[in-house]
């Protein structure tokens, strides 16, 4: 098991588990949010390739319009 830090809370995932699998174990459709790994943004072509490692800390964020 991997323990990471996803939006400032702590979770354990399964070890080897990508960032595109993790949106879905999620029920995030990714193409709604920016992920950032590690205060670095992940390009939206790389999630399924980005496997996530013990301390890591991935942020979702949502982009919300409104006036």
């Amino acid at each position: 098991m991997t323990a990471i830090k996803l939006n400032g809370k702590g979770i354990v995932v399964e070890d080897n588990l990508s960032l595109l699998k993790l949106l879905e174990d999620k029920k995030i459709i990714p193409e709604s949010v920016v992920v950032a790994l590690n205060m670095n943004v992940v390009n939206q072509t790389e999630l399924s390739k980005t496997l996530l490692s013990d301390g890591d800390s991935v942020e979702i964020l949502r982009f919300v319009a409104g006036g």
